[in-house]
Protein backbone atom coordinates (compact mmCIF):
# COMPACT_ATOMS: atom_id res chain seq x y z
CA UNK A 1 0.00 0.00 0.00
CA UNK A 2 0.93 3.41 -1.09
CA UNK A 3 0.77 6.08 1.41
CA UNK A 4 1.83 9.94 0.95
CA UNK A 5 2.75 10.98 4.89
CA UNK A 6 2.88 14.49 3.94
CA UNK A 7 0.21 16.60 1.96
CA UNK A 8 -1.38 20.01 2.75
CA UNK A 9 -5.31 20.86 2.16
CA UNK A 10 -5.73 23.64 -0.11
CA UNK A 11 -8.58 23.62 -1.92
CA UNK A 12 -7.91 27.29 -3.41
CA UNK A 13 -4.79 25.11 -5.26
CA UNK A 14 -5.95 21.63 -5.53
CA UNK A 15 -9.59 20.47 -4.94
CA UNK A 16 -10.17 17.05 -3.07
CA UNK A 17 -11.59 15.73 -5.79
CA UNK A 18 -8.63 16.37 -8.18
CA UNK A 19 -6.21 15.23 -5.31
CA UNK A 20 -7.85 11.88 -5.69
CA UNK A 21 -7.51 11.91 -9.27
CA UNK A 22 -4.04 11.84 -8.74
CA UNK A 23 -3.34 9.70 -6.28
CA UNK A 24 -5.98 7.35 -7.90
CA UNK A 25 -3.46 7.78 -11.10
CA UNK A 26 -0.32 7.22 -8.96
CA UNK A 27 -1.86 4.12 -6.64
CA UNK A 28 -1.70 6.23 -3.73
CA UNK A 29 -4.26 4.50 -1.41
CA UNK A 30 -4.11 7.20 1.22
CA UNK A 31 -2.54 10.90 2.14
CA UNK A 32 -2.03 12.30 5.39
CA UNK A 33 -3.20 15.59 4.99
CA UNK A 34 -1.92 19.01 6.81
CA UNK A 35 -3.53 22.19 7.16
CA UNK A 36 -2.12 24.91 5.04
CA UNK A 37 1.00 26.83 6.95
CA UNK A 38 0.12 30.39 4.66
CA UNK A 39 -2.06 31.91 2.42
CA UNK A 40 -2.80 30.74 -1.12
CA UNK A 41 0.96 30.76 -3.06
CA UNK A 42 -0.18 29.54 -6.74
CA UNK A 43 2.89 30.55 -9.44
CA UNK A 44 4.07 28.68 -12.67
CA UNK A 45 7.19 27.68 -11.99
CA UNK A 46 10.07 29.33 -13.99
CA UNK A 47 13.49 29.02 -14.86
CA UNK A 48 14.44 31.93 -12.42
CA UNK A 49 12.60 29.62 -9.21
CA UNK A 50 14.53 26.27 -10.56
CA UNK A 51 18.12 28.47 -10.77
CA UNK A 52 17.66 30.11 -6.93
CA UNK A 53 16.67 26.59 -5.95
CA UNK A 54 19.26 25.18 -7.34
CA UNK A 55 21.74 27.65 -5.63
CA UNK A 56 19.68 27.62 -2.39
CA UNK A 57 20.47 23.08 -2.41
CA UNK A 58 24.09 24.22 -3.14
CA UNK A 59 24.73 26.25 -0.34
CA UNK A 60 22.58 24.19 2.42
CA UNK A 61 24.70 21.27 1.26
CA UNK A 62 28.13 23.23 0.61
CA UNK A 63 28.36 26.42 2.37
CA UNK A 64 25.85 25.89 5.29
CA UNK A 65 26.37 29.10 6.94
CA UNK A 66 25.46 31.15 3.86
CA UNK A 67 22.50 28.64 3.37
CA UNK A 68 20.84 29.21 6.83
CA UNK A 69 21.67 33.09 6.49
CA UNK A 70 18.97 32.63 3.43
CA UNK A 71 16.66 30.27 5.17
CA UNK A 72 16.26 32.62 7.92
CA UNK A 73 15.56 35.66 5.36
CA UNK A 74 12.32 33.46 4.25
CA UNK A 75 10.31 34.15 7.24
CA UNK A 76 9.86 37.55 8.55
CA UNK A 77 7.00 39.10 10.40
CA UNK A 78 4.28 36.59 10.18
CA UNK A 79 5.41 36.53 6.49
CA UNK A 80 6.82 33.68 4.09
CA UNK A 81 8.81 35.26 1.76
CA UNK A 82 9.49 33.21 -1.50
CA UNK A 83 10.38 34.76 -5.17
CA UNK A 84 10.03 38.18 -4.38
CA UNK A 85 6.09 37.63 -2.74
CA UNK A 86 4.85 37.20 0.36
CA UNK A 87 2.46 35.10 1.86
CA UNK A 88 0.64 35.43 4.95
CA UNK A 89 1.50 32.81 7.48
CA UNK A 90 -1.48 31.49 9.96
CA UNK A 91 -0.33 31.17 12.88
CA UNK A 92 -3.05 29.31 14.28
CA UNK A 93 -3.25 26.83 11.62
CA UNK A 94 -6.47 25.82 10.19
CA UNK A 95 -6.94 22.02 11.25
CA UNK A 96 -11.13 22.27 10.53
CA UNK A 97 -9.98 22.14 6.70
CA UNK A 98 -8.12 18.27 7.65
CA UNK A 99 -11.54 17.15 9.63
CA UNK A 100 -13.80 18.30 6.44
CA UNK A 101 -11.39 16.36 4.10
CA UNK A 102 -11.07 13.28 6.41
CA UNK A 103 -15.12 13.49 6.91
CA UNK A 104 -15.79 13.71 3.16
CA UNK A 105 -13.06 10.78 2.34
CA UNK A 106 -12.16 8.80 5.41
CA UNK A 107 -10.73 6.32 3.69
CA UNK A 108 -8.42 7.84 1.82
CA UNK A 109 -7.67 10.77 3.53
CA UNK A 110 -5.72 10.83 7.14
CA UNK A 111 -4.71 13.86 9.54
CA UNK A 112 -1.87 15.68 11.29
CA UNK A 113 -3.14 17.95 14.24
CA UNK A 114 -1.12 21.21 12.94
CA UNK A 115 -0.01 23.07 16.22
CA UNK A 116 1.51 26.38 17.21
CA UNK A 117 2.48 26.34 21.10
CA UNK A 118 3.15 29.84 21.05
CA UNK A 119 -0.83 30.72 20.64
CA UNK A 120 -2.77 29.04 23.85
CA UNK A 121 -6.16 28.52 21.59
CA UNK A 122 -3.63 26.09 18.94
CA UNK A 123 -2.76 24.21 22.32
CA UNK A 124 -6.54 24.30 23.52
CA UNK A 125 -7.94 22.81 19.86
CA UNK A 126 -4.69 19.84 19.55
CA UNK A 127 -6.51 17.56 22.14
CA UNK A 128 -9.77 17.68 20.40
CA UNK A 129 -8.43 17.44 16.63
CA UNK A 130 -6.75 14.10 18.07
CA UNK A 131 -9.77 12.74 19.76
CA UNK A 132 -11.09 13.02 15.98
CA UNK A 133 -11.78 9.37 13.36
CA UNK A 134 -8.48 10.06 10.98
CA UNK A 135 -6.14 12.30 13.14
CA UNK A 136 -2.98 10.26 13.33
CA UNK A 137 -0.59 12.47 15.08
CA UNK A 138 1.08 16.39 15.17
CA UNK A 139 2.67 18.56 12.76
CA UNK A 140 5.22 21.36 14.20
CA UNK A 141 6.36 24.23 11.98
CA UNK A 142 8.73 26.22 14.28
CA UNK A 143 10.44 27.67 11.03
CA UNK A 144 7.11 29.36 10.17
CA UNK A 145 6.01 30.07 13.81
CA UNK A 146 9.49 31.15 14.55
CA UNK A 147 9.68 29.32 18.57
CA UNK A 148 12.57 27.43 19.81
CA UNK A 149 12.43 23.43 19.26
CA UNK A 150 12.02 23.69 23.50
CA UNK A 151 8.32 25.08 23.34
CA UNK A 152 7.31 22.12 22.01
CA UNK A 153 7.70 20.22 24.91
CA UNK A 154 4.59 20.24 26.04
CA UNK A 155 3.48 18.73 22.85
CA UNK A 156 6.26 15.99 22.48
CA UNK A 157 5.51 14.60 26.15
CA UNK A 158 1.52 14.14 25.25
CA UNK A 159 2.74 12.23 21.89
CA UNK A 160 5.28 10.49 23.61
CA UNK A 161 2.48 9.34 26.25
CA UNK A 162 -0.13 8.76 23.49
CA UNK A 163 2.16 6.55 21.36
CA UNK A 164 1.45 9.97 18.57
CA UNK A 165 3.97 10.30 15.98
CA UNK A 166 4.89 14.57 15.38
CA UNK A 167 6.31 15.64 11.76
CA UNK A 168 8.62 18.61 12.08
CA UNK A 169 9.54 21.14 9.64
CA UNK A 170 12.78 22.09 11.30
CA UNK A 171 13.95 26.28 12.04
CA UNK A 172 17.85 27.04 11.53
CA UNK A 173 18.02 26.67 15.33
CA UNK A 174 21.47 25.15 16.33
CA UNK A 175 21.28 21.40 16.88
CA UNK A 176 17.38 21.38 17.46
CA UNK A 177 17.20 18.28 15.68
CA UNK A 178 19.04 16.39 18.84
CA UNK A 179 16.67 18.33 21.39
CA UNK A 180 13.71 16.07 21.46
CA UNK A 181 15.02 12.49 20.52
CA UNK A 182 17.11 13.45 23.25
CA UNK A 183 14.69 14.42 25.76
CA UNK A 184 11.78 12.09 24.41
CA UNK A 185 13.64 8.64 23.32
CA UNK A 186 10.37 7.03 22.98
CA UNK A 187 8.67 9.72 20.61
CA UNK A 188 7.97 8.93 17.09
CA UNK A 189 9.68 11.62 14.78
CA UNK A 190 9.32 12.39 11.32
CA UNK A 191 11.61 15.68 10.07
CA UNK A 192 9.92 16.95 6.97
CA UNK A 193 11.51 17.41 3.68
CA UNK A 194 14.54 15.07 4.62
CA UNK A 195 15.52 17.04 7.52
CA UNK A 196 15.92 20.96 6.20
CA UNK A 197 17.59 22.88 6.68
CA UNK A 198 21.00 20.36 7.91
CA UNK A 199 20.78 16.90 5.86
CA UNK A 200 23.90 15.76 5.84
CA UNK A 201 24.62 16.55 9.31
CA UNK A 202 21.34 15.48 10.68
CA UNK A 203 21.16 12.21 8.66
CA UNK A 204 24.55 10.94 10.66
CA UNK A 205 22.75 11.73 13.97
CA UNK A 206 19.33 10.33 13.14
CA UNK A 207 20.50 6.77 11.60
CA UNK A 208 21.23 6.15 15.48
CA UNK A 209 18.15 7.03 16.93
CA UNK A 210 15.30 4.33 16.85
CA UNK A 211 12.39 6.56 16.42
CA UNK A 212 13.66 9.31 14.59
CA UNK A 213 12.80 9.46 10.79
CA UNK A 214 13.01 11.59 7.95
CA UNK A 215 10.13 11.87 4.75
CA UNK A 216 10.66 12.77 0.74
CA UNK A 217 8.43 15.63 0.45
CA UNK A 218 9.25 19.37 -1.15
CA UNK A 219 10.82 20.98 -4.13
CA UNK A 220 13.48 21.62 -2.12
CA UNK A 221 14.70 17.56 -2.27
CA UNK A 222 15.63 16.29 -5.50
CA UNK A 223 16.36 12.62 -6.92
CA UNK A 224 19.85 12.82 -6.06
CA UNK A 225 18.86 14.57 -2.35
CA UNK A 226 16.72 11.68 -1.48
CA UNK A 227 18.85 8.57 -2.72
CA UNK A 228 21.63 10.26 -0.43
CA UNK A 229 19.22 10.61 2.15
CA UNK A 230 18.13 6.53 1.72
CA UNK A 231 21.94 5.04 1.31
CA UNK A 232 22.63 7.17 4.91
CA UNK A 233 19.82 6.14 6.70
CA UNK A 234 18.61 3.14 4.85
CA UNK A 235 15.15 2.62 3.61
CA UNK A 236 13.15 1.25 7.11
CA UNK A 237 14.03 5.18 8.04
CA UNK A 238 12.95 6.85 4.88
CA UNK A 239 8.97 8.10 4.16
CA UNK A 240 7.35 8.94 1.33
CA UNK A 241 5.74 12.42 0.81
CA UNK A 242 4.98 14.94 -1.56
CA UNK A 243 4.20 18.45 0.09
CA UNK A 244 1.66 19.37 -2.46
CA UNK A 245 -0.03 21.54 -3.48
CA UNK A 246 3.11 23.01 -3.46
CA UNK A 247 5.01 22.80 -6.71
CA UNK A 248 1.97 22.66 -8.59
CA UNK A 249 2.52 22.90 -12.19
CA UNK A 250 -0.91 24.86 -13.30
CA UNK A 251 -4.01 25.53 -11.03
CA UNK A 252 -5.69 22.30 -9.77
CA UNK A 253 -3.31 20.13 -11.64
CA UNK A 254 -0.33 18.23 -9.02
CA UNK A 255 1.97 16.23 -10.68
CA UNK A 256 2.09 12.95 -8.23
CA UNK A 257 4.48 10.69 -10.36
CA UNK A 258 7.50 13.31 -10.15
CA UNK A 259 8.02 12.72 -6.40
CA UNK A 260 6.95 8.96 -6.49
CA UNK A 261 9.65 8.28 -9.14
CA UNK A 262 12.12 9.77 -7.02
CA UNK A 263 11.48 6.36 -5.16
CA UNK A 264 11.01 4.33 -7.89
CA UNK A 265 14.47 5.13 -9.88
CA UNK A 266 16.64 4.15 -6.51
CA UNK A 267 18.71 0.95 -6.80
CA UNK A 268 17.08 -1.24 -4.06
CA UNK A 269 14.80 -4.11 -4.15
CA UNK A 270 10.91 -3.64 -4.96
CA UNK A 271 10.60 -4.88 -1.60
CA UNK A 272 12.73 -2.18 -0.04
CA UNK A 273 10.71 0.70 -2.15
CA UNK A 274 7.69 -0.81 -0.52
CA UNK A 275 8.74 0.15 3.04
CA UNK A 276 9.90 3.75 2.17
CA UNK A 277 6.63 3.96 -0.28
CA UNK A 278 4.22 3.22 2.83
CA UNK A 279 4.93 0.12 5.32
CA UNK A 280 7.70 2.44 7.30
CA UNK A 281 4.58 5.18 7.66
CA UNK A 282 2.04 2.53 8.56
CA UNK A 283 4.49 1.53 11.09
CA UNK A 284 4.20 4.94 12.93
CA UNK A 285 0.95 5.33 13.01
CA UNK A 286 -1.07 1.62 13.97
Amino acid sequence: MIVDCHFHVDETMLTLDKMLEGMNENNIAKTALIAPMNETMFEMESAYQRNLQRFFRFLILNAPQIGLKIYNSLVKDGSFNLYGHSYKIYANPRNELVADAIDRFPDRFLGWAAVNPTIPQSMEQLHSYLNKPGFIGVKAHPFMHEYSIRALDPVASMCEAKGKPMIIHLSSETDSYKYLPENYPNLKLIYAHAGLPFWKKLWKYVKDQPNVFVDTSSDYLTPSIVKNAVETLGYRKVLFGCDGPYGMIEFNEYDYSAKKDWIDSLQISDNQKEYILGKNFLGLIE
